[in-house]
C-alpha cells in the first residue's frame, strides 16, 4: 500500500492579525433594531440572519418571561434559532407581537 502524500506546508502565523471584538448582545442591541433586522430578514428570505436575530433575543430577554407572553414553550424557543429549523407562521407572528410589546415598554 502507498504511503499518504503529507502536506509539509507551515501555517501561517496569526500574530499582528486583527482579531474581532467580543460580541455582548445586551449591551449593543436595541429591541427596535432587532424587530427591524427580524423582518427585513423574513422580507428578504435570509432565514440565517433571521436565526441570529431569535438566538440574540433570547440571550437578551429571560426566556422565561417570553414563554410566558407568547405560549411557545422553551424548546420551540431554542429550535427556531438552530440552523435547519422551519419555524411556523404563527410561531414567528407570537414572537414579533412580544418585540412590539417590548418596543411600547421602552417608548413608554
Amino acid at each position: 500500500m502507498p504511503k499518504k502524500k503529507i502536506s509539509r506546508k507551515r501555517a501561517e502565523s496569526s500574530r499582528g492579525k486583527r482579531t474581532s471584538r467580543r460580541y455582548k448582545p445586551g449591551s449593543e442591541t436595541s429591541v427596535s433594531g432587532l424587530r427591524e433586522a427580524i423582518t427585513e430578514a423574513l422580507f428578504e428570505a435570509d432565514f440565517d440572519t433571521f436565526r441570529g436575530c431569535i438566538a440574540i433575543l433570547l440571550e437578551k430577554n429571560d426566556y422565561q418571561e417570553i414563554t410566558r407572553e407568547t405560549g411557545l414553550s422553551k424548546s420551540t424557543l431554542y429550535r427556531m434559532s438552530e440552523p435547519g429549523s422551519n419555524p411556523t407562521l404563527e410561531n414567528i407572528g407570537k414572537l414579533l407581537s412580544y418585540i412590539s410589546s417590548l418596543e411600547e415598554l421602552e417608548a413608554a
